[in-house]
């Protein structure tokens, strides 16, 4: 049990609780940068990698190195993007702020980058045993 709130519960309660405190902020409140690069974007994008990265890492720890590749993949990446959207549309309807699709698509880019960078290091290292990573 010890090991699903480590793994499963503190993660989802830190994440709800960072992601929820970043929609209550009012966008007018938040420093503009330069236009050079799409910031807002590149956040989203980063978030979302993070998110997905760890969920990844958790879940390959929780099962010792031996995941379910289809459960893995829905608590790396298609539980981010549903999060992602449910975000945009409370940001649209229920916060002082504006869903964007834009936005939404770079939540879903940073997660399929972290599910990229964790198949490669899984198909590479991990799953021939070449390297236990992350496993204790």
């Amino acid at each position: 049990m010890r090991k699903y709130i480590r793994y499963i519960l503190l993660p989802v309660v830190i994440g709800l609780l960072i992601f929820t405190a970043t929609c209550l902020v009012s966008s007018d409140s938040i420093p503009k940068m330069p236009n050079i690069i799409a910031w807002d974007k590149l956040v989203h994008f980063g978030m979302f990698f993070v998110l997905s990265f760890v969920n990844f890492i958790d879940y390959y720890k929780l099962y010792n190195g031996k995941p379910h590749r289809f459960k893995w993949i829905f608590w790396g990446f298609i539980l981010p993007v549903i999060y992602g959207g449910a975000i945009e549309l409370m940001q649209e309807h229920f916060f002082s702020r504006s869903g964007e699709w834009a936005d939404f698509i770079a939540d879903m880019l940073g997660s399929a980058t972290a599910m990229a960078v964790v198949m490669f290091l899984w198909k590479k290292y991990w799953q021939k045993g070449k390297k236990t990573i992350f496993v204790k």
